[in-house]
């Protein structure tokens, strides 16, 4: 073996040393993406990297993204790694060339702040960043909070925030029909029969998103200070451009189709124009809103849920001062709407 593309374990001591020995080049990129310090970073052991790390001539070799191996590691929050591989002369303060940023900013975020200070370079974060990304952190958790109970999976459907807009304008803008209104109790008030008050759960509420499950193409419209909030369970017309775009006219809107089998990729509409936006899981692109960096899109070391930072962000963009918790979405007086039939499919 003399390349690295038979390697599918990079915690496989022994093949990478087999590879090492039939004159693999430690340095090489397979496909030019990832040298094999980049894959031992994100996917490899200690051991492996620590191997690599012996014979490797470029500790600080950039994938095709402009990223180091120790970007990965931290981003990771792997502690073992990172200390490896700064001990190996990986610089934490070495800037991307797109976006200026660096491992160690990313590190000041998490558990290995400790590992960059104080190196050649450092820059301590401002107490109003500090600010910033706790308030962002304490967000993600009340969704995260907010979405279940007991750990289980909480099925969000779909959800849009719209900046600047009132209830009347974004329920216009759909063009269907208003066909129930949230009550107090969290009863369905539809043509004034009075709800299903034997539905109560044991707080005193109602389940609302059984009112938009009643019937084919429903939408549920609230109020919440800074814009509206909308939801979706059994579509996505929300989350597309030809809807999400006219409701960003004027504004900015942002939505985030969640589903426990995909992948969380928010959708960004400003004024009519869909905009760049990369997956949760994955570090933020060139166009992605700046908000998705302090919302630890791509931070695959921090413990909330994906769907929690994709919702926590779009708020965030949107200026929707919602607190994640019971309630924060179907509050009492929404307006559930039944979309036009081009709409629903």
């Amino acid at each position: 073996m003399t390349d690295w593309q038979d390697i599918h374990d990079w915690t496989d001591l022994r093949a990478v040393r087999a590879a090492l020995a039939a004159g693999a080049d430690p340095d090489r990129a397979p496909g030019g993406h990832m040298a094999p310090l980049h894959s031992a970073a994100c996917a490899g052991s200690v051991e492996v990297l620590a191997e690599l790390l012996t014979v490797a001539r470029e500790v600080d070799r950039p994938d095709s993204e402009d990223r180091t191996p120790l970007w990965h590691a931290v981003r990771n929050w792997d502690r073992e790694k990172a200390s490896a591989l700064i001990s190996a002369g990986a610089d934490p303060w070495r800037p991307r060339t797109a976006d200026g940023r660096c491992p160690g900013e990313l590190a000041w975020w998490t558990p290995l702040a400790d590992l960059v200070a104080g190196l050649p370079g450092a820059r301590e974060p401002a107490p109003e960043e500090r600010a910033a990304q706790r308030a962002a952190d304490e967000l993600i958790a009340a969704f995260d909070d907010g979405g279940g109970k007991g750990g289980e999976y909480h099925d969000w459907g779909c959800v849009a925030f719209v900046a600047g807009r009132s209830v009347a304008e974004v329920v216009a803008e759909l063009g269907g029909d208003v066909v129930a209104t949230i009550g107090e109790d969290g009863d369905e008030d539809e043509g004034g029969d009075g709800g299903r008050d034997g539905d109560a759960e044991e707080d005193g509420e109602v389940d609302y998103a059984d009112v938009l499950l009643e019937d084919e193409g429903r939408v549920l419209v609230g109020a919440a200070p800074g814009g509206v909030v909308l939801q979706q369970f059994d579509g996505i017309a929300i989350h597309e451009e030809r809807l999400l775009g006219p409701l960003s006219v004027g504004a900015v809107a942002v939505s985030v189709f969640d589903h426990p089998d995909a992948f969380i990729h928010p959708s960004v509409a400003r004024d009519g124009v869909m905009c760049p936006s990369e997956e949760v899981m994955l570090d933020p692109g060139p166009g992605d809103p700046e908000e998705a960096w302090r919302y630890r899109f791509g931070d695959g070391g921090h413990p909330s849920g994906w769907t929690a930072r994709a919702l926590a962000m779009a708020a965030a963009v949107t200026g929707g001062a919602v607190d994640g918790g019971p309630r924060w979405i179907g509050r009492p007086g929404s307006s559930v709407v039944r979309l036009p039939g081009h709409l629903r499919h």
